[in-house]
């Protein structure tokens, strides 16, 4: 019975003595190694390759579409500011006035009191892109300036537009006698008189010197000089011509543009627009039709964009301008599949 407390004395003995032999046997660690650290698995070599994070694609950004950013038009003619954006979908298109940073529109919502704005859209399904052109009517000479189409992503983007309205009554040779005029006033009083000396003399003697009777009725001392002739020249090396041909078919509910061109300019003309049955096309014709006018010296231009051709939309299309013969061509509308 008194062997137990013994052999346990003795097994108790072995343990410490083994722990003691482990702690002797121990080497101290050199200073200032702390160990294994955590395991860097994204620094640590590895057998494996290395896989590049894709980067992000701006495809899927909305972006601007290159595009006229020069529109001039006459006092009272109607101004449409073009921006055609591409991937635009969930975002939202706004144009602003540059002088004096003024909303004009928001989406389709026209922001500004003044009745003569508002924004046309064109879908181009071709182009993953749509038009958001602001039209501005009868333009003055304070619609004249810079515009900005701007696209509501983190950052912003935009688009700058510039807008010259000029008035034809500043020109240099407004006043001049020698310009034709499309519409003279009846004759009466002091201009029947010349007419009937035009009629019979072309030059008229009075006080010893010689008078000359010029086209527009004047008895002026110097000899006219003939500038509508020189004018008239000018407009015979002028050619319009409308792309495309003479005949233009499209599918009820297709797009379809008619676009016209004034080549040979010296100097941008004073009117180029569309006409149907003697009646100017608009873009106020209906939502979907949308007008595109640039006039420059060298090459002027026209389009006319109908997003959504109706049967009602088949007729002769004429494209005039003030400096060249005018041109047709014939849309043909035809009834789609049901």
């Amino acid at each position: 019975m008194k062997m137990v407390p013994t052999i346990s004395i003795i097994l108790l003995t072995v343990v410490m003595v083994l722990i003691d032999t482990n702690i002797v046997k121990a080497k101290p660690k050199a200073k200032g190694y702390a160990g294994p650290g955590p395991w860097d698995w994204q620094n640590a070599p590895s057998n494996y390759p290395d896989f590049n994070t894709y980067p992000v694609s701006k495809l899927d950004q909305p972006e601007f579409m290159k595009i006229n950013r020069n529109i001039s038009v006459m006092i009272g003619e109607t101004a449409f500011l073009p921006c055609r954006v591409k991937n635009l979908e969930k975002y939202t298109v706004s144009w602003m006035r540059g002088d004096d940073v003024t909303v004009l529109s928001v989406g389709h919502l026209a922001f500004s009191s003044d009745k003569r704005i508002s924004v046309v859209q064109v879908p181009r399904p071709r182009l993953s892109a749509s038009d958001w052109n602001l039209s501005i009517e009868n333009a003055s000479l304070e619609d004249d300036g810079q515009y900005e189409c701007q696209v509501n992503t983190d950052p912003k983007i935009n688009y700058k537009v510039f807008l010259a309205v000029a008035d034809p009554a500043k020109y240099p040779q407004a006043d001049s006698p020698y310009y034709e005029v499309v519409d003279p006033a009846p004759a009466k009083g002091f201009e029947q008189t010349h007419s009937v000396i035009k009629k019979h003399h072309k030059e008229v003697e009075k006080d010893g010197f010689s008078m000359y009777l010029h086209d527009n009725g004047c008895i002026c001392p110097k000899p006219q000089f003939k500038l509508l002739d020189t004018v008239k020249q000018l407009q015979k090396d002028l050619v319009m011509t409308i792309s495309g041909g003479s005949i233009e078919y499209v599918t009820s509910g297709g797009g379809i543009m008619l676009e016209c061109l004034v080549s040979g300019l010296s100097s941008p003309p004073l009117s180029l627009y569309w006409e149907k049955g003697n009646k100017v096309v608009t873009a106020k014709e209906r939502p979907g039709v949308s007008l595109e006018t640039e006039k420059v010296a060298g090459v002027s231009r026209i389009t006319l964009y109908i997003g959504s051709a109706e049967l009602s939309d088949t007729g002769n299309y004429t494209c005039v301008s003030d400096t060249a013969k005018r041109e047709t061509v014939l849309l043909v509308v035809t009834q789609g599949d049901d």
